[in-house]
């Protein structure tokens, strides 16, 4: 009896062996190790800077040779900073079961891409003393970041706080697309006076296209004399001088206007708008 259960437990082994041999020899021959493939239907994607994400996938398609179409679990895995003024390099990933996977790479061009834009909510003019802070006056408007000012970086400045003058600054910005722009501006600090007069623009800063044609006059919104004997202080715009000749619009470049309104004190009040030239 022994022996019959004896040779029953040698066969159950040797079936044992047999079974999980069997078995990795099937995982082995069975074994998923190719990976899917990306393919695109063009080699130069074309999208709007206001496209979802999803734009990006457009024209793709990916299969596996076990899991079939996979065309729907496409990923963009990263996007490369711009690699001229519109194009930038868009990476893909996909993976099948055996997290097996593939990459693909195209480009993609940005038709309305345009630089982030600078703002001026006040004139660049502070009172002699006061503390000269940039933030907040200046703001930063990217097509695809939003407002990007907290990026805002102070590259060089000649300003002097205590005494009044004229002086430079040179700002730049950078987005996500790496695309760095700068402004230089002109800073004024002056005497802190009841009696100056003051100039107010209804734009601080503006952009214009090469070529185009503005009248700057039209861009003074208000004049005040604290002087004048009119109890609203107003003082007609037609007053102010207006010195326009450094700009040239036919050609790219950040240029000054000069606002000049001489008061009943004497004292002068000057603003200064900034033009860009695209």
């Amino acid at each position: 009896m022994l022996k019959i259960v004896r040779i029953t437990l040698v066969i159950l082994f040797v079936l044992a062996l047999l079974v999980a041999g069997g078995l990795f020899f099937y995982n082995r021959t069975h074994e998923d190790n190719t990976p899917p493939v990306i393919q695109s239907d063009n080699d130069l994607l074309e999208v709007s800077v206001t496209d979802p994400s999803e734009a990006l996938l457009q024209g793709l398609s990916a299969r596996d040779n076990v899991d079939g179409d996979l065309s729907a679990e496409i990923r963009v895995k990263d996007i490369s900073t711009l690699i001229n003024d519109t194009d930038v390099t868009v990476s893909y990933i996909v993976f099948d079961q055996a997290s097996n996977y593939a990459v693909f790479s195209r480009v993609v061009r940005y038709r309305d891409y345009s630089p982030p834009r600078f703002e001026l909510l006040q004139p660049m003019i502070f009172n002699m003393g006061e503390t000269v802070k940039f933030n907040g006056s200046i703001q930063v408007i990217d097509q695809r970041d939003g407002d990007i000012s907290g990026r805002l970086k102070l590259e060089e400045s000649t300003v002097l706080n205590d005494t009044p003058g004229t002086y430079t600054a040179r700002f730049s910005v950078t987005n996500r697309m790496g695309d760095t722009v700068e402004l230089p501006l002109t800073v004024q600090i002056v005497d802190k006076s009841a009696s100056r007069p003051s100039i107010t623009l209804s734009d601080n800063l503006i952009y214009l296209e090469q070529g185009g044609k503005i009248n700057f006059r039209r861009l003074v919104s208000e004049v005040k004399d604290p002087m004048a004997e009119d109890q609203e202080k107003i003082i007609p715009i037609s007053r102010v001088s207006v010195n326009d000749s450094a700009v040239d619009t036919g050609t790219p470049g950040v240029y000054e206007v000069y606002y000049y309104y001489t008061g009943i004190s004497g004292e002068i009040a000057t603003v200064i708008l900034t033009v860009v030239v695209e």
